[in-house]
C-alpha cells in the first residue's frame, strides 16, 4: 500500500503545485493558456511519436478488444444516463455537463499513470486505445449536446475538421506509420523527439493544477455526484466486468481500467462553454473530480494490485 501511495504521490503533488503557483505566482491566465497548447499541441504528441515509432507494437486486432471493452462500455454507460434524465429531468445545459463529467477522461493524469505502472508496452496499448476512444468520446458529447441543448448543433463538417487536426490522434498514426512501414524515426530526430516529449507529462499534470477551481466545489449538489459516481466509481467497475468477459490479459485489463478510472478532461469545460452547457456545473466537476480521484484511482489500483 505505501508503495501505492508513493506512486500515486508525484502525480497529484504536481497537480497541486500547479494550483499553488497559479494562486501565488503566475496569475497571469494567458501564460497558462500558453502554457497548455504547448504541452497539448507539441510536447505529448512529441512523446506520443517517440514511443510509437520506436516500440513493439502488438497484433492489431488483438489491441482492438481493448476498444471493444470501452465502447461498450460508454454505450451502456450512456443508456442508463439517458434513462436518468428521463426520470430526474435535469435541464439540458445541466445534463450535458453531467453527460461529459461521467464518460470523459482526462489524458495528462492517463498517461502519467501508464507510465507509471506499465512502462512502454503500456504506453503503445494506451496510445492506441486512445487512437479510437477520441473521436468515439466526441461523437457521444456532441451528440448529447444537439439533443438536449438548444444552442448546441451537430455539424459533421466542423466534427470532422476536429478530429482530423486533434494532435493526439495525428501523433499516434504518425508513430504507428513510422513502426509499421519499417522507418522508424532518423537517427538525428530519435533525442530530440525524446527530449521535447520528456516534459509532456509534469507540465500536463501542472496545467491541470492551474486551471482547478476551488470556488467551485463549494455547495456541491446532486449533479455533481451523479456525474462523479458514474465516471469514478461505475465506469471502472462495468469497464473491469467487460475485460474479464472478453478475456483481456493482464496488462490490457489495467491499460482500459485505468483509462475508465480517469477523472473528467478540463477540456469538457470549452466544449460546454462553445456549446451552451452549463460552465459552472462543468467546472465544479472537473475540480471536484480530480480532487476525489487521488482517492478512489487509489483504493481501485490497491484491488487490482
Amino acid at each position: 500500500m505505501s508503495t501505492l501511495f508513493l506512486a500515486l504521490a508525484p502525480i497529484f503533488s504536481l497537480i497541486m503545485i500547479g494550483a499553488f503557483l497559479k494562486n501565488s505566482f503566475f496569475k497571469n491566465e494567458q501564460f497558462w493558456q500558453e502554457l497548455d497548447k504547448l504541452t497539448y499541441y507539441i510536447l505529448i504528441p512529441s512523446m506520443l511519436i517517440y514511443k510509437l515509432a520506436n516500440a513493439s507494437i502488438p497484433n492489431g486486432y488483438e489491441a482492438l478488444d481493448m476498444v471493444k471493452v470501452i465502447f461498450l462500455t460508454l454505450i451502456l454507460i450512456s443508456i442508463v444516463l439517458i434513462v436518468i434524465q428521463k426520470i430526474l429531468k435535469f435541464d439540458g445545459a445541466a445534463f450535458s455537463s453531467i453527460y461529459q463529467g461521467a464518460v470523459r477522461y482526462n489524458t495528462y493524469v492517463y498517461l502519467a499513470l501508464i507510465d507509471t505502472y506499465l512502462g512502454n508496452e503500456g504506453m503503445v496499448l494506451a496510445a492506441l486505445l486512445i487512437t479510437f476512444a477520441i473521436p468515439f468520446l466526441n461523437i457521444l458529447s456532441v451528440s448529447i449536446f444537439s439533443i438536449y441543448v438548444n444552442e448546441g448543433g451537430f455539424s459533421l463538417s466542423r466534427f470532422s475538421k476536429f478530429i482530423v487536426s486533434n494532435p493526439l490522434i495525428l501523433a499516434c498514426l504518425v508513430g504507428g506509420f513510422l513502426n509499421f512501414s519499417g522507418i522508424g524515426l532518423p537517427f538525428i530526430f530519435k533525442p530530440l523527439f525524446f527530449m521535447l516529449g520528456s516534459p509532456g507529462i509534469p507540465l500536463g499534470l501542472i496545467s491541470i493544477g492551474a486551471g482547478l477551481s476551488l470556488g467551485a466545489i463549494f455547495g456541491l449538489r446532486a449533479d455533481f455526484w451523479i456525474s462523479s459516481f458514474f465516471k469514478l466509481i461505475l465506469f471502472p467497475m462495468v469497464t473491469l466486468y467487460f475485460s474479464y468477459l472478453f478475456g483481456l490479459n493482464e496488462i490490457k485489463t489495467m491499460v482500459v481500467a485505468l483509462f475508465a478510472a480517469m477523472p473528467t478532461a478540463a477540456s469538457s469545460y470549452i466544449l460546454a462553454r462553445q456549446m451552451g452547457g452549463n460552465v459552472g456545473l462543468m467546472s465544479s466537476i472537473i475540480t471536484g473530480q480530480t480532487l476525489l480521484a487521488f482517492g478512489t484511482i487509489f483504493a481501485f489500483l490497491h484491488f487490482l494490485l
